[in-house]
């Protein structure tokens, strides 16, 4: 018996163990050689969905660099008088606004409506909710003064008691709107968002609102699939979520028009049209619509650039609060700026505390033509590569030393450089711009050449058994660049000597 019952048991976990390695075989022929890169490709759009008021541009995120990295991009495009409608994500995302100004809008869960138009609630305002107040008010009170005035008289009375009730309705209901936060946004700005944050979008300029954004799929905080999962408030998209296989035939609509319209009638006590018109049944315009009129929502005056708030470490923002947006285009608060070459500038969690939230970070770049990023490589982070203007050679080289990636970038294109990857960035045009976005909220970056290189702080009998070279090579190979970042591209310094640092 206790043999049977030890054979039985044996056999038990030998089950056990072959269905575990079947489901382990199986997961790593689901995604084989997920992040095995050994070539990168500058990546541009797969789908476009076309609006009334704009395009949303979708870059394929089950390309390999894209799936290794567990990010996916997308560009939208906002004509003049376009309203992008309000939508929420699955994942935390990081935006930057390429070109164009417009409006942005959030709203917080729990968080009050901290702009109104609080005309009515003034004694003598010009609205035309205060003037009706004002009239009913002067009407109840004429009826009070002719009391005792017979059958005429009450009557008049009780015209001003219904006046002044229906003043005092007014007062409570007649204000124009009241909503969360809306800000300016404009070229250079970069701005996070939460998971799960409705957001929107209006272009009040004249140029095309040209926003990107990178979504971390492989966020914590993504609770789904690796697949961005829009949801829309408003509108629809007619030609569906082409990314998403399965769903490449079916028409997205909003959240909305999933719900009975009895159920929406009952719980935003309106009538059963009004419920019917909230889910946008007949509605083909898109998830960008077109403005027609003055968009008059409640915003603050455009007074210049936005003033930078110094010494911010988050304690003193709450969520309702707390600030979302920075700008990268301002040379002035570069990190590295020298006039002949360019800039650099960086955005982390020290900069904009709710980037501690979204683990994401970015780093603008401007530089002249013939400037050169010395070779680095990124040391906690996947780097997202977004080119705004202009072009550049770029070299990328992985850990088994081979070159993946050694082309021209142009304006609109993509490349993801992995962790780890080194790269190499030399303008061609007369002026070469970029955003990067990194997958860390305080990526670091070590250099391969410069002053703070990793070559630089080698002992020079490292170098000179490690590459079999004479002590006169190592000295040049370590000192010859001053730079720590940028320097000219005009290969070997002359008379072999140390060539000036030009910052």
């Amino acid at each position: 018996m206790a043999r049977v019952s030890a054979l039985l048991s044996f056999s038990l976990t030998l089950l056990v163990f072959l269905h575990g390695y079947t489901a382990q075989e199986g997961q790593q022929a689901q995604f084989p050689n997920e992040c095995q890169l050994d070539q990168l490709n500058a990546l541009e759009p797969s789908h476009v969905l076309k609006s009334e008021g704009g395009r949303i541009e979708v870059w394929d995120h089950h390309a390999p660099q894209l799936r290794c990295s567990g990010v996916s991009f997308v560009r939208y495009v906002i004509e003049n008088k376009g309203l992008y409608l309000p939508s929420y994500l699955n994942t935390a995302k990081l935006s930057f606004v390429a070109s164009g100004r417009g409006l942005m809008g959030r709203v917080i869960p729990g968080c009050a409506e901290t702009f109104q138009d609080s005309s009515v609630f003034q004694p003598r305002g010009g609205s035309q909710f205060g003037e009706g107040q004002e009239e009913q008010e002067e009407e109840g009170q004429q009826g009070q003064g002719r009391q005792g005035r017979g059958q005429h008289g009450q009557g008049q009375q009780g015209r001003g008691q219904q006046g002044q009730g229906q003043g005092q309705q007014s007062q409570g209901q007649g204000f124009r709107d009241m909503h969360q936060k809306v800000e300016h946004i404009r070229s250079g700005d970069t701005i996070a968002t939460l998971p799960g944050v409705a957001q929107w979008f209006y272009n009040e300029g004249q140029q095309p609102l040209v926003i990107v954004a990178v979504m971390d799929l492989a966020s914590h905080q993504n609770q789904l699939d690796r697949n961005p999962r829009p949801f829309y408030l408003a509108g629809n998209n007619p030609e569906g979520q082409k990314w998403i296989k399965g769903r490449e035939q079916q028409p997205q609509n909003n959240i909305l028009s999933g719900f009975a319209p009895e159920v929406l009638a009952q719980a935003f006590k309106i009538k059963l049209k009004t419920a019917q018109q909230l889910q946008n049944q007949q509605d083909n315009r898109g998830n960008i619509v077109r403005v027609e009129g003055q968009f008059g929502v409640i915003r603050p005056p455009l007074r210049g650039q936005r003033p930078q708030e110094e010494g911010s470490n988050g304690l003193e923002e709450t969520i309702c609060s707390q600030r979302v947006t920075d700008n990268l285009d301002d040379p002035s608060r570069a990190d590295v700026y020298k006039p002949q070459l360019g800039y650099l500038s960086t955005l982390n969690s020290f900069d904009l505390p709710i980037l501690r939230q979204i683990r994401l970070s970015a780093l603008r770049g401007s530089i002249r033509q013939n400037a050169m990023v010395l070779p680095q490589w990124n040391a906690n982070a996947n780097a997202i590569l977004y080119v705004t203007n202009g072009e550049a050679q770029v070299q990328v080289v992985n850990d088994n030393g081979n070159r993946v990636f050694d082309g021209e970038l142009s304006q609109g294109q993509l490349l993801a450089i992995p962790q780890g990857f080194s790269v190499v960035k030399t303008a061609t045009s007369n002026q070469f711009q970029w955003i990067e976005f990194k997958t860390n909220a305080n990526a670091q970056i070590n250099t391969l050449a410069g002053r703070t290189s990793v070559l630089r702080g080698l002992p020079l009998e490292v170098i000179t058994n490690g590459f079999q070279v004479s002590l006169e090579e190592a000295r040049k190979i370590k000192f010859n660049t001053l730079e720590t970042t940028l320097t000219h591209s005009s290969g070997l310094s002359s008379h072999g000597r140390p060539r000036v640092a030009y910052a």
